[in-house]
């Protein structure tokens, strides 16, 4: 049970580390392509507002238009990396609090 407990913290650790790093580049790349394509710089806070829309509403602006009609896949997985930022901190509480006080692997 050791050994599934720690298996299971690290798997789930590593989840939480790859989709922040997920999130973080994929911000970048998208919002330099948005500089790319609309001018200005990639670090005006009209990208970093259409990298945050992007995922969550339909295309509204033609910045997030741009993204949904150009690039896809990332925002696949920029929405990917949302869910998981969500949700693997939380399943990482319930196996530490699971294996601290059923399993009294901690």
């Amino acid at each position: 049970m050791s050994t599934l407990f720690w298996i299971l913290v690290a798997g789930l650790s590593f989840a939480v580390l790859l989709a922040a790093q997920m999130r973080i580049l994929l911000s970048i790349v998208l919002r330099r392509a948005l500089a790319d394509k609309f001018g200005g710089k990639h670090t005006d806070a009209r990208y970093r507002t259409a990298i945050y829309d992007a995922g969550r509403t339909g295309p509204d602006t033609e910045e997030t238009g741009f993204l949904s009609a150009r690039y896809p896949q990332p925002l696949a997985h920029l929405t990917l990396a949302r869910r998981v930022a969500l949700a693997a901190p939380a399943l990482l509480l319930l196996v530490i609090l699971a294996g601290r006080f059923a399993f009294g692997v901690i």
